[in-house]
C-alpha cells in the first residue's frame, strides 16, 4: 500500500448521488483510461450509469459523463465496457435484471452509436438452464486476440434472488453483429453457484475465467477455464481466500497475467457456520484488497501487494506496453458494514512491483 498513487474518482454523497458502486474499467489503445459504475440515489431509487475519463495514466479524471438515465421505474445496472485494439469502445447495460443493451463507439468513447437491445441472445441459455433472473457481470468485457468478443455474464434460476445461479458468457466471432451463447457453468468440485466473473486470455488462446461463488463452510477463490464456447468444470483456488466479492483478472501478454480480490477468508464466519449460525458473511469481511501476478496463465500467484485494507468489488485494466497495472475498486467502508463502500478509487500499480 505504501507508495502505490491513489486516486479518489467518486465519493459518497457528493454531486447528486447517496453511493458509487460496481467499477468497471478499461484502457484505450491510446493509453487512456475509461471508468464506469452506478450513481445510486437511494431516496428516490435511481440508478444512473456513470463514466469518466483520464487523460494521464489515472492520477486525475474529467468531469463525469451520464452514460444513462433511467425512465420512470427502470432500474439501471451493472454498465460494462470493450475495448477493440482498433479503439471501438462498446458499452453494455442491463434493465431489472431482466433485459441487456449495447452501444458501440467509434471515437474512443467520445459519442456512442444507437441502442440496441440484445436480451433475445438470452434465450439461447434457456435450453439448459432456466432462466428468471441474470446480469452481465461487473468490470469489463475482452476482445481476444482473434477478434473474438467476450462478455461475462451470470444466470439465476431463482425466484426474486440471484441464487441458485451459473456463470457462463455471450461471444462474437463478426465483430457483434450476432452473438452465441456459451456452454454453462454451475456449483460444483466445491464451487458454489458462481455469479460475477471476470475473464482474461492465456498465451495459448484459450480463456481463464474467476468468479464469486457462495457455499457454506468454503471461502476460496473459483475458477474455469476454455472458453469462448465451451468452459470446464469450476475448481478451488486453495491458495486463494475470497469473501464473496467480485475480483478481476487482466492478462499482461506472454502468459504474464494479473487478478486482484479482497483476499479474506473469513474466517469468524467459517466459525459461526460451523456452530450451527445462518450467516454468509462478517461485517468485515472485503478486506485486505490485493493485485497478485502470475507468470504462467494464472495457474499459480505471487503473493501480490497489498492495496487497501477497507476495500470491496474491484476491477482491472493495463496499460498498452503491460508494464502497469490499474486497479479501480470500491474503497472503504460505510457504518462498519464492508457491503457498503465509501467511495472509488483507482490505484496505480507497476508490474515489476508485483514480480517479488
Amino acid at each position: 500500500m505504501e507508495g502505490i498513487l491513489v486516486s479518489q474518482v467518486e465519493e459518497n454523497g457528493v454531486q447528486d448521488f447517496d453511493s458509487y458502486r460496481v467499477p468497471g474499467i478499461v484502457a484505450l489503445p491510446s493509453g487512456e483510461l475509461l471508468v464506469t459504475y452506478e450513481g445510486r440515489d437511494e431516496k428516490r431509487g435511481r440508478r444512473a450509469l456513470l463514466m469518466r475519463r483520464s487523460r494521464d495514466g489515472g492520477r486525475s479524471f474529467e468531469p463525469r459523463i451520464v452514460l444513462r438515465e433511467p425512465e420512470g421505474n427502470e432500474l439501471l445496472h451493472n454498465p460494462m465496457l470493450l475495448v477493440r485494439r482498433s479503439g471501438e469502445v462498446w458499452l453494455f447495460w442491463c434493465q431489472d435484471y431482466t433485459r441487456l443493451f449495447s452501444q458501440r463507439s467509434v471515437d474512443g468513447g467520445a459519442t456512442f452509436g444507437p441502442v440496441r437491445e440484445m436480451t433475445q441472445e438470452i434465450d439461447g441459455f434457456r435450453q439448459v438452464w432456466p432462466v428468471t433472473l441474470w446480469a452481465i457481470s461487473p468490470g469489463h468485457g475482452l476482445e481476444m486476440r482473434d477478434g473474438t468478443l467476450v462478455v461475462p455474464l451470470w444466470l439465476s434460476r431463482g425466484e426474486n434472488a440471484h441464487l441458485p445461479a451459473c456463470f457462463a458468457c455471450l461471444y462474437s466471432t463478426d465483430g457483434g453483429d450476432s452473438w452465441k451463447c456459451s456452454s454453462v457453468v454451475p456449483a460444483g468440485n466445491g464451487v458454489g453457484d458462481p455469479t460475477e466473473a471476470s475473464v482474461a486470455e492465456r498465451a495459448d488462446g484459450t480463456l481463464l475465467a474467476t468468479m464469486r461463488h457462495e457455499i457454506p463452510g468454503c471461502r476460496r477463490r473459483a475458477f474455469c477455464q476454455g472458453g469462448p464456447a465451451h468452459w470446464s468444470e469450476p475448481w478451488l483456488n486453495q491458495e486463494l481466500p475470497d469473501p464473496v466479492c467480485s475480483g478481476a483478472l487482466v492478462s499482461l501478454g506472454g502468459g504474464y497475467m494479473a487478478f486482484s480480490n479482497c483476499a479474506n477468508g473469513d474466517e469468524a464466519a467459517l466459525e459461526r457456520q460451523r456452530q450451527g449460525e445462518n450467516i454468509r458473511w462478517s461485517l468485515d469481511a472485503r478486506q485486505s484488497l490485493t493485485v497478485r501476478l502470475s507468470r504462467d496463465d494464472g495457474r499459480t500467484w505471487s503473493e501480490g501487494l497489498l492495496v487497501e485494507r477497507e476495500a470491496g468489488a474491484s476491477d482491472l485494466a493495463c496499460s498498452p506496453d503491460g508494464k502497469m497495472v490499474y486497479c479501480f475498486y470500491e474503497q472503504g467502508w460505510t457504518g462498519g458494514n464492508c457491503i457498503f463502500n465509501r467511495a472509488l478509487a483507482l490505484a496505480r500499480v507497476p508490474v515489476s512491483w508485483l514480480e517479488g
